[in-house]
C-alpha cells in the first residue's frame, strides 16, 4: 500500500501542503482545483512550478475539462508536457466519465516525450473504481503501451518510479 494525496496547485504554483508534509507521502498527484480564469500564460506558469516541485509525482487533470459542463482552463499543454518529461513527472489520464482529461492527442504526445502515463479512476466511492477502464480506452486511442502506464507495473517497479528510479 503506497501513501499519497492528491494536492492542490494554488494559483501562485506552490502546493497547499508543505514540504515537509508532502515529504511524508510516497506520491503526490498535483491539479488544479480553483482559480480557474487565469491568462493561458499565468495558468501555464502556475503549473509549471508545481512541476519543478521535487515531491510532486504527478500532474491530475490537467486541463480541468468537466465534458459538457466546463471547458478546461487555458493553458500551453505541450510545454507541460515538455516540462514533465525534463522533470521525470507523470501525467494522469482521469477516467472519469466526465473528465476523460488527459486528451488522447496529448497523451500520445506525452508518450514520445517519454513521460509516464497514470490511469486514475477518480472515484470517490467504491463503485467509481471500475471507471479506470475508460481510461485505458483513452490510454489505447492514444497509443499507449503497457510500458507507458505506470498502473501496469509491479509494485516493486511502482516503489522504485516513486522513491525517483
Amino acid at each position: 500500500v503506497f501513501k499519497g494525496s492528491e494536492v492542490d496547485i494554488l494559483p501562485s504554483g506552490d502546493m497547499d501542503f508543505s514540504d515537509k508534509t508532502l515529504a511524508t507521502f510516497d506520491y503526490v498527484v498535483a491539479s488544479v482545483h480553483s482559480s480557474f480564469k487565469m491568462t493561458e500564460a499565468e495558468m501555464t506558469n502556475r503549473i509549471l512550478k508545481a512541476v519543478k516541485n521535487k515531491y510532486v509525482t504527478m500532474l491530475g487533470h490537467l486541463t480541468g475539462r468537466l465534458l459538457l459542463e466546463r471547458d478546461g482552463y487555458p493553458l500551453d499543454q505541450t510545454a507541460i508536457i515538455n516540462a514533465a518529461a525534463d522533470y521525470g513527472k507523470a501525467i494522469e489520464i482521469n477516467a472519469h466519465p466526465m473528465r476523460l482529461d488527459l486528451d488522447w492527442r496529448m497523451v500520445k504526445y506525452a508518450i514520445s516525450k517519454g513521460v509516464m502515463i497514470v490511469i486514475n479512476p477518480d472515484s470517490h466511492v467504491v463503485t467509481g473504481l471500475t471507471d479506470v477502464h475508460y481510461g485505458v480506452g483513452i490510454a489505447r486511442k492514444g497509443w499507449c503501451r503497457k510500458k507507458d502506464v505506470l498502473n501496469t507495473r509491479t509494485a516493486k517497479q511502482v516503489r522504485d518510479y516513486f522513491s525517483g528510479k
